[in-house]
């Protein structure tokens, strides 16, 4: 029978593996055994007290006090996605949240075609709760309203991270002019949180090595080169590419630690 209290070998098929009880019993923590999610970290539990009666029964003389931790999995566990939409009019953000969310959310028309008004919608895909916020198009003579509208969506929806939506074979030109002004409404911190979206809407699949050269270095740097491609047509939709893109923007925010974004002033 294996003694915690004097032991420093476990014996585990045919293997054995030494370590140090007195460093171990130095270090202990308690880890929360339920499964909790990025948003919950404010949850209560009602077993540590049980923890630290059961070490102090294990080591009697034992007296630092029991740290609380989490496992990796209770950590970075992430259930829900939160996306912002962006781009110029006229590039398919409507059809692009529904392909995301796997159905018709967004009506053709809506503020995608330079009206001042931002909507979102929400649906479970691939394990995750992933809300879909389509805002006005970004055009040169975008107003402060839309400014104002697209500041207030932000901070209300607190999103994971935003999507420049552009289609494929788009200008350079446009797209830099697009993300500046991306810039200029969140603010120059924006882009930590940025992820080029090439949509097309064909049943071929472009070439997209071509389009990355095409889009040139100065914009995929300023994103951290997170990009993906996406059909956005009803048609000929890829769950593969929804996937990944779902899982790339999840393991951002496991690297963020569940970070999100928002606007600091508004106009």
């Amino acid at each position: 029978m294996f003694d915690c209290r004097t032991s420093n070998m476990i014996i585990c098929c045919d293997h054995v593996l030494t370590f140090d009880a007195d460093r171990l019993r130095q270090n202990l923590k308690f880890c929360w055994p339920e499964e909790v999610t990025a948003r919950n970290d404010e949850e209560e539990f009602d077993d540590f007290e049980d923890a630290t009666n059961l070490v102090k029964c294990l080591w009697p003389g034992w007296h630092l006090p029991l740290e609380e931790e989490r496992s990796l999995l209770q950590r970075y566990t992430v259930s829900d996605i939160r996306l912002v939409l962006v781009g110029r009019p006229g590039v398919g953000k409507s059809s692009t949240g529904n392909a995301i969310l796997g159905r018709l959310a967004f009506s053709p028309g809506g503020p995608s075609s330079g009206t001042s008004s931002c909507c979102w919608q929400s649906e479970w895909v691939f394990g995750h709760q992933v809300t879909v916020a389509e805002t006005p198009g970004l055009s040169e003579t975008s107003d402060d309203a839309v400014k104002r509208d697209i500041s207030t969506c932000v901070n209300m929806l607190r999103p994971h991270a935003v999507l420049l939506v552009t289609r494929v074979g788009s200008s350079t030109v446009e797209n830099l002019a697009t993300m500046r002004q991306v810039e200029e409404f969140f603010g120059m911190d924006v882009s930590r949180y940025t992820r080029i979206l090439y949509t097309y809407a064909n049943s071929a699949a472009p070439d997209i090595e071509r389009q990355r050269r095409a889009t040139g270095p100065e914009l995929l740097f300023k994103v951290g080169y997170r990009y993906h491609v996406l059909n956005n047509n009803p048609d000929h939709w890829d769950g593969q590419q929804v996937y990944d893109l779902v899982q790339a923007v999840a393991r951002m925010v496991m690297a963020k630690g569940g970070e999100v974004y928002s606007i600091r002033s508004t106009v």
